[in-house]
């Protein structure tokens, strides 16, 4: 029975957090941090802790979900550098409201505040002033889209035989594979540094919030293949559409 709903994990995690001197401050991002909250939303917090205090910090809020449902199952997630992030689902809560707790040791500079990446987190406290809205450098991050255009460039010009090959031999599944990887992928990025160079490095991911709903519609078409039959065509229409847009990026004033 499904009893745990959004707002009463979020009461609960908050309130076990403030409970903490250890704790410098907390918000959430994730959907909430771009407006974009629905019934499948898992819940993101992210935590600066005193750099000594991780395990007891991920401890008090394991003991304060402990007292709305038994953890179905925890994830940690392995060698994160800067933070510390772990998974949690509920047995009483629905499968997709799963805890996203990411602790990040007061010492490190590393923030997830930028804007342009994160959205508008939504600060649940901040003991010491530190949470500043942020952006990235316009200008370095300009340059650093520019000299991604040549390596995506050469990387897609030279690999899209690996696909090929593997259809002409019928090994559908290596086929649709490097399709994926090789293909639909750059595809993506490119699509991405035309269209919303910030969030460059996203891939499909968002894709349906970063880009046009028409091209949103034309990726989607080539990213469910039928039969190695399908595989040609798709192919042959992705590698046209990456260097249409490829020609785009590189044209006088982009």
């Amino acid at each position: 029975m499904q009893t745990v709903d959004r707002n009463t994990l979020i009461r609960t995690v908050r309130s076990a957090l403030e409970n903490l001197a250890c704790v410098d401050a907390v918000w959430e991002g994730g959907s909430a941090a771009f407006a974009a909250l629905d019934e499948y939303s898992d819940l993101d917090a992210v935590v600066v802790v005193a750099d000594d205090a991780m395990d007891a910090v991920f401890a008090a809020v394991e003991t304060a979900l402990t007292t709305l449902s038994p953890v179905r199952v925890r994830y940690d997630v392995p060698g994160s550098a800067g933070y510390v992030q772990k998974f949690y689902s509920l047995e009483r809560a629905s499968e997709f409201l799963v805890l996203d707790l990411v602790l990040i040791r007061r010492s490190d500079p590393l923030l997830f505040r930028e804007v342009e990446l994160h959205g508008q987190g939504t600060v649940w406290f901040d003991r010491t002033g530190m949470l500043h809205e942020a952006h990235l450098d316009p200008i370095a991050d300009a340059q650093s889209s520019q000299s991604r255009i040549p390596q995506l460039r050469a990387a897609f010009a030279i690999f899209q035989h690996i696909p090929t090959k593997e259809r002409l031999r019928g090994r559908a599944v290596e086929a649709f594979q490097f399709y994926q990887s090789m293909t639909l992928r750059p595809l993506v990025e490119a699509l991405r540094l035309l269209h919303c160079p910030q969030r460059r490095g996203f891939g499909l991911r968002y894709l349906a919030r970063d880009l046009p709903a028409d091209v949103v519609a034309r990726v989607t078409g080539l990213a469910f293949v039928q039969d190695l039959v399908d595989l040609e065509r798709k192919h042959t229409e992705a590698q046209t559409w990456f260097w249409e847009t490829m020609k785009a990026l590189e044209s006088p004033g982009q």
